[in-house]
């Protein structure tokens, strides 16, 4: 590979971070990191050990061969943990695991930058990238609403934390997106509950649709639903009242026992259920 070919795919991987903003602010971070502006040390600078990873790592990736393009990643922030360039591999470790479908691995690589590097100008888009894995998880055919309420979580604090920054302006969409179908997911649940007789549950879900995710669109059919189930609620408390009014004492009696009992029963199984529904 040429030299002038390693100044660009190495350039490339800076600009492709998002951590630069344009040409002039390329040319700084290319400058910083040893690159130079053109004189003869310069070009020689990319011969270092450390450097001609970050290329073949970089050069990996650009082919799509994600595997290696970690791994070489990987070797670069073991063999030189305190090279210029280790701080790119923090970062750029993340996107290759993220290509190659190792979300765990994503998130734990772009967690570390953002641990071991607080203040630098890459953490914003370490923490798109978090919201994107989730994101990217939220679409598969299980569509598991956990991750559509993580994504929701990690964009909204990315837009909380540095609310001018371009990767919270592009978050705005994708948080939008996550919220709708998290919301949409308790707004299917709730009417699941409420067509099973589960007047409360489906209330609870109604509600959270309505206070949580008020601006996707869900509102007023959430609303309305509520509104049904509350009703047929009533109705049902209503027609216990009366029924239990004409019970004998004894009947009572044998009534308030036998739910004592199922309470009693039930207990162990509370938390796990309450988990399970959680996550429903």
């Amino acid at each position: 590979m040429s030299k002038a070919l390693r100044l660009i795919i190495a350039a490339g991987m800076i600009a492709a971070l998002g951590l630069v903003g344009g040409c002039s602010t390329v040319k700084g971070w290319v400058g910083n990191l040893g690159f130079g502006g053109g004189g003869d040390g310069a070009v020689e600078a990319f011969d270092t050990p450390a450097q001609v990873l970050a290329t073949e790592a970089e050069q990996a990736y650009q082919e799509g061969n994600y595997e290696e393009a970690a791994e070489t990643f990987q070797q670069l922030k073991d063999r030189f943990p305190y090279s210029k360039f280790a701080l790119l591999a923090d970062l750029r470790l993340g996107d290759a695991y993220f290509k190659d479908e190792r979300y765990d691995e994503a998130i734990l690589a772009y967690e570390d930058f953002i641990r071991l590097h607080p203040k630098n100008e890459g953490v914003p888009y370490a923490m798109y990238q978090i919201g994107m894995v989730y994101h990217e998880q939220m679409l598969t055919p299980d569509r598991d609403p956990t991750f559509a309420r993580k994504a929701m979580e990690a964009f909204q604090k990315l837009m909380r934390e540095y609310p001018k920054n371009e990767w919270s302006v592009k978050a705005v969409p994708r948080f939008q997106e996550s919220a709708a179908r998290a919301a949409a997911h308790d707004l299917a649940v709730g009417k699941f509950y409420y067509n099973t007789g589960k007047y409360p549950a489906a209330i609870y879900r109604f509600k959270r649709v309505m206070t949580q995710y008020p601006d996707v669109g869900l509102y007023d059919e959430a609303m309305s639903a509520l509104q049904r189930a509350q009703a047929d609620y009533d109705e049902q408390l209503a027609e216990e009242a009366e029924e239990y009014a004409g019970l004998s004492e004894e009947e009572k009696k044998a009534l308030e026992d036998e739910k004592r009992q199922k309470e009693d029963s039930s207990k162990p199984f509370a938390d796990e259920g309450r988990r399970e529904d959680s996550n429903f």
